[in-house]
């Protein structure tokens, strides 16, 4: 038997993490199978036998599912079977894999799915099948939501789908699974939590139907009618249902067999056993809603509920937050409501350990009713950890979702409790993120940096200013420093409370309809920004930089690690979420001489990763972002910085293989972004081979344009293989404004080898763009908006992004105002500006969608305009991101794990500004 690691891969040497590849490896020595290859990787072992590859494309698979507890024991009987039978499989490397797989909120598609067996013909599917389901029968594993079980209650299950190859990359730059049919066809391989196959595909077993079922009414517990779902999860889903015995609605939740199961032998079937009981403990406060019975169908576990009529909290809150917040009454009203539901519930002895806005509803009566019991306990109880991170207190955030049940029980008790409310408050007030109360990094003891942004927050968001000192009390980090809920409730009533006369004022509020005018209407409200501290940004610069020399990855598919949603896979060479943006923000801290010698020797390392994978892909995509164009800009940029000539030449050769007529104009999917990118190349080369194609680019754009009522869009044509086919607006991203930059860019490089021709119809079309966006605009109180989509109403809520939002927009407008001299169009940048600092607090960190494209926005204006004020905003937007910042291994990092570190939204985007706004130099992907 060979074992062929991942290479360079560091492993977990702890027995849990080798366990799995132990029973595999005892299996397959005793069974005969030294020449068998065990390949592990971070998710999943690979097991062939000796001289035999997946030799088909697609077919029937088979997958068994297993829980933390029966992972080892199904694996050793399956690879027996397997062993003996010669076929290929695979299996999760470790037992946390395993529990991922079993999560409550996996993804419902893969969900469960332990081992995954690969039959070498259909004879062979069904021997396997009969023998693995014979081998794990009376075993536990949950039901696998894609598949057809081989028998009710097996832990075998199949379905049709990819084996190996025909990976297709979309012009989204998403890699997706296909299948090719002997007719021809190409089917999608999607994993839905639903059984289907291919029209070509004959049903494995012949003596059973194998169509799906048609779609039926679903009667539950023989008296419970679905009406609709509320929500879908792998634990399983929320339905609205009529009670056929009362004729009344309720609300019916599934748990599902062996989902969320742990190594107590516990899964989420037991925790709706613990929300039934807390609904009859609760009954009597009537804070909660009534249990109507709970009752078990094919081994899962439903409970029926009173259905609580209204609004959860959380979408009442944003509605609220499109007319700038609640009303004062209002806001004190629900305020007091919410403190006393606490109170209610505290005084009977029981805590809520996941107090947050998803979990309360807004009758139309107005009052607070808790509609989710699953984590209630009494206060004291050891029970296992459960939060939601955003809105739990520290010392809870600390302790993590592994600890044990006696350590939970010591720190989720009454005093945690009252850190969520603080911040459930806060959240109500502003709609904005919860970790501006809760704080941005996990532990106990830390100075909370959320003392300095409140009382800022609040001048945007006037609701919450007559709250700051009891959301300041309900979230100190101390526990015991942390106001009571009596002490809250005669806060509120007192003088010094919101309504008393030592409290903030509530009049002389702003303009409340959202549809005033600048000479009818009171000013919107304006963001004050935090202290500038170029300290602590150059130390989020020096641990941000460490980060991504340590976590990069040269022996995985992906030179990064992903973020931790689940996202799309996409190319890894890619700019936006690929290797060639982090290496780009390498190289521009390695220019500005920061992190020394190592630094330069992770530029060297993440260059040669890219440089071996510049062609081995099936199809170069021309966008800067999402295809290969950025991806030759960057790799051209660092190979200079190296002195590495023949790799220099290799992007060049690279940008010169990328299409010049495409379905898309746009900047990030499309020509727009590549023709930007050759023009940057052209200008460190002076070939003008790139700048011809540059040009050629520039006239497909010029065809694509829509001259609709006079303005100049590009809408994306429904001729390509994209989401985003017939999208048409007016941003950067996709529109207007990225198509007139690189038209006002390609006009000046025309200009200056003296192509008049070419230079006229290129200034021509950008000035087009630069008027359409000005008809299109929307100014109140001094700030501009426009429509998220051509024709479409204008995005008034104070917003930011370059991608779709004022900065993009705005960064064109203020270097086409430059080059035209036209007052008009640096007049329309500024306005966007101010839209842009309008509310940096509602915005993530991200340069895509975030404060660092404001950030670089403001510093556009700054360079070409002269007025230090921008400037001063922009450190001001570093102070936002610096007040986000959280902590990992001792590091200050700019990035959470589940934005990772990626350029769009992730580290290298965010680093990317502040490396700009600390040693200057020119806009990023700009020509």
């Amino acid at each position: 038997m060979t074992t062929h690691p991942h290479p360079a891969r560091p492993r977990d040497e702890s027995a849990d993490s080798l366990l799995l590849l132990d029973v595999a490896r005892a299996v397959l020595s005793r069974r005969g199978g030294q020449r068998w290859t065990l390949q592990p990787t971070d998710a999943w072992c690979f097991a062939r036998p000796p001289d035999l590859a997946v030799r088909r494309a697609h077919g029937w698979k088979l997958h068994v599912s297993a829980t933390p507890l029966s992972a080892a024991l199904v694996l050793a009987r399956s690879a027996e079977v397997l062993t003996r039978r010669s076929a290929s499989f695979k299996f999760a490397v470790d037992l946390e894999r395993v529990v991922r797989l079993g999560d409550v909120w996996h993804d419902r598609g893969t969900g469960g799915k332990f081992i995954t067996v690969y039959p070498e013909d259909d004879d062979q599917f069904r021997l396997l099948a009969r023998e693995l389901d014979a081998a794990t029968a009376g075993l536990t594993g949950p039901r696998i939501l894609s598949d057809k079980p081989v028998r009710p209650g097996s832990l075998v299950s199949f379905r049709y789908g990819q084996f190996s190859g025909d990976m297709t990359l979309t012009d989204d730059g998403v890699v997706e699974p296909w299948m090719t049919g002997p007719d021809g066809s190409r089917v999608k391989d999607e994993r839905t939590a639903g059984f289907v196959f291919p029209p070509w595909a004959a049903y494995p077993f012949p003596d059973e139907p194998g169509a799906p079922a048609t779609a039926a009414p679903v009667l539950l517990g023989g008296r419970f009618t679905v009406v609709r779902a509320v929500r879908h999860a792998n634990k399983g889903g929320v339905y609205r249902a009529l009670d056929e015995r009362t004729g009344l609605e309720v609300i019916v939740k599934h748990a599902r067999a062996h989902v969320g199961a742990r190594l107590d032998g516990t899964d989420v079937r037991d925790r709706l056993r613990d929300e039934a009981r807390m609904l009859e403990r609760l009954a009597p406060l009537g804070v909660t809603p009534r249990k109507v019975c709970l009752f078990e169908e094919q081994g899962d576990l439903f409970l029926a509920e009173e259905l609580v009529p209204g609004q959860p909290l959380h979408l009442w809150q944003s509605a609220r937050a499109r007319d700038d917040g609640p009303d004062p009454d209002e806001a004190a009203t629900t305020v007091t409501r919410l403190v006393a539901l606490l109170r209610t519930v505290h005084e009977a002895g029981f805590v809520i350990r996941d107090f947050k806005p998803h979990n309360v509803m807004v009758t139309p009566a107005g009052d607070l009713r808790l509609i989710d019991t699953e984590y209630v306990t009494e206060a004291g109880r050891e029970r296992a950890p459960a939060y939601t991170r955003g809105f739990a207190a520290p010392e809870v955030r600390a302790l993590g979702l592994h600890a044990s049940p006696a350590e939970a029980g010591k720190v989720a008790g009454p005093e945690a409790d009252r850190f969520s409310l603080g911040v459930v408050l806060f959240s109500v007030l502003t709609d904005l993120d919860p970790r501006w109360a809760a704080g941005w990094t996990d532990g106990v003891g830390r100075q909370r940096d959320t003392q300095t942004a409140l009382p800022l927050i609040a001048l945007a968001h006037p609701p919450l200013a007559p709250f700051g000192e009891l959301i300041d009390g309900l979230t100190r980090p101390d526990p015991g420093a942390r106001w009571t809920l009596p002490h809250a409730l005669a806060w509120l009533a007192g003088p010094n409370g919101p309504s008393g006369p030592g409290g903030p004022s509530r009049s002389g509020g702003p303009n409340r309809s959202g549809t005033g005018t600048p000479d009818t209407a009171a000013a919107a409200p304006r963001a004050a920004l935090p202290p500038y501290r170029p300290a602590a940004i150059d130390r989020l610069l020096d641990d941000g930089l460490a980060h991504l020399q340590r976590t990069m990855t040269p022996w995985r598919a992906t030179l990064w690690p992903a973020p931790e949603w689940n996202v799309p896979r996409s190319d890894p060479c890619n700019t936006w979420n690929g290797a060639a943006g982090v290496l780009a923000t390498l190289t521009h801290a390695a220019r500005a001489a920061r992190g020394g010698a190592s630094l330069l020797t992770t530029v060297a390392e993440a260059a040669r990763w890219l440089d071996e994978r510049l062609f081995g892909i099936d199809r170069l995509l021309p966008g800067l972002c999402f295809g290969r164009s950025g991806t030759a800009w960057a790799l051209h940029d660092a190979a200079r910085l190296l002195g590495d000539t023949a790799m220099a030449d290799r992007a060049i050769t690279l940008a010169e293989r990328l299409p010049t007529r495409w379905p898309s104009p746009d900047f990030t999917h499309g020509l727009s972004g590549a023709g930007t990118a050759r023009l940057h190349l052209w200008q460190a080369t002076g070939d003008d081979s790139l700048l011809d194609t540059a040009f050629a680019c520039a006239d497909a754009v010029l065809d694509a344009a829509d001259r609709a009522d006079g303005d100049w869009t590009w809408p994306t044509s429904y001729d390509t293989d994209s989401v985003l086919a017939g999208v048409h607006t007016y941003g950067f991203a996709h529109g207007t404004a990225g198509v007139g930059a690189f038209l006002l860019a390609a006009a000046a490089a025309a200009e200056v080898r003296g192509r008049t021709a070419e230079a006229g119809r290129f200034a021509a079309a950008a000035l087009g763009a630069g008027d359409t966006l000005v008809r299109a605009a929307r100014v109140e109180d001094g700030r501009a908006a426009w429509p998220a989509e051509v024709g479409g109403k204008p995005q008034l809520r104070p917003s930011t992004q370059w991608c779709n939002g004022p900065a993009g927009i705005g960064g064109f407008l203020i270097r086409l105002g430059s080059a035209t001299g036209r007052r008009r169009f640096a007049d329309l940048a500024e306005q966007a500006a101010a839209a842009c600092v309008g509310d940096p607090w509602r915005a993530i960190a991200g340069a895509c969608c975030g404060n660092a494209g404001t950030g670089h926005f403001l510093l556009d204006l700054a360079d070409i305009t002269g007025e230090a004020r921008y400037r001063t905003q922009a450190e001001g937007i570093a102070a936002v991101i610096d007040a986000q910042h959280g902590e990992s291994d001792g590091l200050l990092l700019v990035a959470d794990a589940t934005s990772g570190s990626e350029y769009g939204n992730g580290a290298a985007g965010i680093l990317d500004f502040l490396l700009r706004l600390r040693h200057g130099g020119p806009r990023p992907w700009t020509a």
